[in-house]
């Protein structure tokens, strides 16, 4: 799964337009192979915001990704990587997850989209005891499992007592954090899940309630109206670097934006997060389950839009997050058709498989052969198989669905054993249990051509995939392999990875402008950054001081108006127009370049790009690309 989150991580719906109203057309030819418009316009919708009107300048910008996109799954195919075990594995894996669009009711009702509108007000933090079962597993295993969660519930009083049984008992990942699953609203959990969750009060242990993963005890922690989507940037400092640097770095980042630096060049600089540093560290709408909890309660506790908060520390690193803009839940009218496709695609609006299958049958003509079912079944029941298969019988067609036809010789060796005689109940039943594979198999090969943003759908996983592993070997792994390219890559470059003069300053938040007098008695012993610092905790805790906060702190030329004379007295206090701080310059460094192995993410990211650019060149001088410019602009509306 981490490669198709890679691949569309901030992706959190699939929007689907109408084939219907759309002609089977080529958008683009690539060395003879087509691509027709429904897929390229399943792809460019998934990416586009539907309330923007479609033009012809964003779709033509698509179409050369897109184009991109697909000379590298041809190169992946080329080089046979869709022929390996793994991946024939791993793709049969996750296509197994999708819901089969033929199992999906054609009607929902509206109480229930009405129902999880009201649930979608409320989000609720909560944890549980996951007890697995299996749903074919024996009534007597089921029982055990339900009466020990049952017995459980009883003995529980409080959130502690739940968190240590969950340790103790849950079979699921968020034992080892006392079941915690953190905060969710309506239609991320499994039905009966989410149902006995907004059942449950605050501060009370639930039922037991089954679900297909197996019996579930919920403790509700907390609850709290919807918090709606948030728009945010961040600058980010991973905890790869050290705890206590990376909180350096962001304080210090964070010094010289309430000094009045520009938020863009900021993130350019220093976030970690290369994938959005370059545009100011910009992420998209995102809710609940869309970014990490702790974030999220970052962003939510931001007063107003364009704001951001102090540096701040999550399970990753230390973030610096700034609120763009906040949407709330919009109203029921605007979101019920998103709530209806979602049913569907989790499958909560599935019909019982006795209802698919008579469904299934009108829609393929399914027809008896000239034997009865109940004839059959008379005649070969406490009969074996060697005995019917001397005679003429198995000949005969059973039934046909769609273009397939089932002769009784088929379903004969659907039968266990040659000498065993069966009685009529159990003939039957495998004559239920045949059936049913034949039906849905038929279906499942047809499916791709019947409904085809399920056709879309797989064959974005295959692709997905693909991509996945081609870049792995042509741009990633080369990249982090290739340490002579990477240095090379890094000299041709050194232009990019330049840096003006800066000092190295102590900084000291004033809460109190009376102590800044006092401070300044302070008067370093040595030019040395690390040794002045030390020797400055030291003096603060010694005259009473030691509640202010002390950071370290790389000023460049452009951000501290004082610089030119703060350059020429080095060991002075410096006092700015920032009324709250004070900074004490210790060290000049001149411009210059920044060495590699303090940048080395930075450069790898960059050298990356340019390995993945020059392939993309290399591709398509090989290859003749034919573009419809007409389909193009039917689409556009031009």
């Amino acid at each position: 799964m981490k490669k198709l989150l890679l691949l569309g991580f901030f992706i959190p719906y699939f929007l689907f337009f109408q084939t219907s109203i759309l002609k089977a057309q080529v958008i683009v030819t690539i060395n003879g192979q087509e691509t027709s418009k429904e897929e390229f316009l399943y792809a460019f919708n998934k990416n586009q915001n539907k309330d923007e009107p479609i033009v012809l300048d964003s779709l033509e910008k698509y179409l050369e990704q897109f184009i991109n996109f697909k000379l590298k799954v041809r190169a992946a195919r080329a080089e046979g990587f869709d022929q390996s075990e793994a991946f024939k594995k791993e793709l049969s894996g996750y296509i197994s997850q999708i819901k089969k669009p033929y199992l999906q009711s054609s009607e929902t009702q509206n109480d229930l989209l009405i129902d999880i509108y009201k649930r979608m007000q409320e989000d609720i933090n909560a944890s549980h005891i996951l007890i697995k079962i299996s749903p074919n597993a024996e009534p007597s295993d089921s029982l055990k499992a339900y009466r020990f969660l049952d017995s459980l519930r009883t003995t529980i009083n409080s959130s502690v007592e739940f968190e240590s049984l969950a340790q103790k008992y849950s079979q699921d990942g968020s034992a080892q954090n006392g079941g915690n699953l953190g905060w969710f609203t309506a239609l991320q959990m499994v039905g009966p899940f989410e149902e006995m969750a907004y059942l449950t009060p605050e501060n009370e242990v639930s039922e037991v309630v089954r679900s297909q993963f197996g019996y579930h005890l919920i403790f509700v922690n907390k609850r709290r109206p919807n918090q709606g989507k948030v728009k945010t940037s961040h600058i980010f400092f991973t905890k790869q670097r050290g705890s206590e640097e990376a909180m350096q770095r962001a304080q210090m980042v964070y010094d010289s934006l309430k000094k009045g630096s520009e938020w863009d060049r900021m993130a350019r600089l220093y976030s970690d997060d290369k994938g959005t540093s370059d545009d100011g560290g910009k992420l998209p709408w995102a809710s609940l389950k869309q970014l990490p909890d702790d974030f999220l309660e970052i962003a939510y506790s931001i007063e107003g839009s364009g704001e951001y908060s102090a540096p701040k520390k999550t399970s990753f690193g230390w973030h610096i997050i700034r609120l763009d803009e906040t949407r709330p839940l919009e109203p029921f009218e605007v979101m019920k058709t998103e709530i209806e496709e979602r049913l569907k695609r989790m499958g909560r609006n599935v019909l019982q498989e006795e209802q698919v299958i008579k469904k299934l049958k009108v829609e393929n003509n399914f027809n008896f052969g000239p034997i009865s079912l109940d004839s059959l079944i008379k005649t070969i029941s406490q009969r074996s198989k060697n005995e019917i298969r001397s005679g003429i019988l198995p000949t005969f067609t059973l039934f046909q669905h769609g273009n397939k036809t089932v002769s009784i010789a088929e379903f004969l060796n659907a039968i266990p054993g040659d000498q065993i005689k069966f009685s009529p109940p159990q003939i039957e039943k495998f004559y239920t249990e045949l059936e049913k594979e034949i039906i849905f198999n038929y279906e499942d090969s047809i499916a791709p051509r019947k409904y085809p943003e399920y056709g879309f759908l797989m064959k974005e996983y295959e692709e997905g995939l693909l991509l996945f592993d081609i870049m792995q070997e042509k741009v990633w792994n080369k990249a982090t392999i290739d340490s002579i390219g990477l240095q090379n890559y890094y000299q041709d470059n050194l232009e990019r990875y330049s840096i003006g003069e800066q000092l190295g300053c102590i900084v000291i938040e004033i809460t109190n402008k009376s102590v800044i007098d006092k401070i300044k008695d302070f008067q370093p012993a040595t030019l040395s950054l690390n040794k002045s610092m030390d020797s400055l905790q030291n003096w603060l805790k010694i005259n009473g001081l030691d509640e202010l906060k002390i950071a370290k702190s790389n000023v460049l030329a452009s951000e501290f108006s004082n610089f030119e004379s703060a350059k020429g007295n080095l060991g002075q206090w410096v006092i700015t127009e920032t009324p709250n701080k004070i900074y004490l310059p210790i060290v000049f460094e001149e411009a210059g370049i920044l060495p590699l192995d303090e940048i080395k993410g930075e450069v790898m990211v960059d050298y990356q790009e340019m390995l993945d650019q020059e392939w993309i060149k290399v591709m398509r001088k090989s290859v003749k690309i034919k573009i419809n410019k007409r389909v193009l602009r039917e689409i556009a509306g031009t």
